[in-house]
């Protein structure tokens, strides 16, 4: 059962990369209705849209709504998708345009996905929250230096 989410998972994510961040919806037939979604952005940037959490799956399609709105992906790559139990794993690397600031934002990305019942019941999103902070914030700070 596992083996099958991450199959479908690694296709979700070649979909997404693929489609430069346009195509979500095979994340969405992922995820039960009851999804908890979470980012490591959260404590750092609690008034961003994108940064959770988010809890329900009409929430985290919001959340992909904003991230559209925010952000136009140049590219992603997969590097690894593990799993182990209940846990899947996806590692790899995003590079991101910031449509407000035009800075750029190019990380490493962990997701961590909790399956149960062969739907995701939980995520959790790691990236530098530095450098997202230094490309959300640069049209702020030449604002204030001019």
């Amino acid at each position: 059962m596992y083996e099958q989410f991450r199959q479908r998972l690694a296709a979700a994510y070649d979909q997404w990369g693929e489609s430069r961040g346009t195509t979500p919806a095979s994340f969405f037939d992922l995820m039960d209705q009851a999804i908890e979604f979470h980012s490591v952005l959260e404590r750092a940037f609690p008034c961003d849209s994108v940064s959770g959490p988010f809890s329900g799956k009409a929430a985290v399609i919001g959340y992909w709504t904003a991230l559209a709105e925010s952000w136009e992906m140049l590219s992603s790559k997969t590097e690894a998708i593990v799993s182990e139990g209940d846990r899947v794993v996806w590692i790899g690397r995003v590079h991101w345009r910031h449509r407000r600031t035009l800075r750029t934002l190019e990380t490493p990305k962990i997701d961590v996905w909790t399956v149960w019942q062969d739907r995701a019941i939980r995520y959790y999103e790691m990236v530098d929250s530095a450098s997202y902070g230094r490309a959300v914030a640069a049209q702020e700070e030449s604002v204030h230096q001019a």
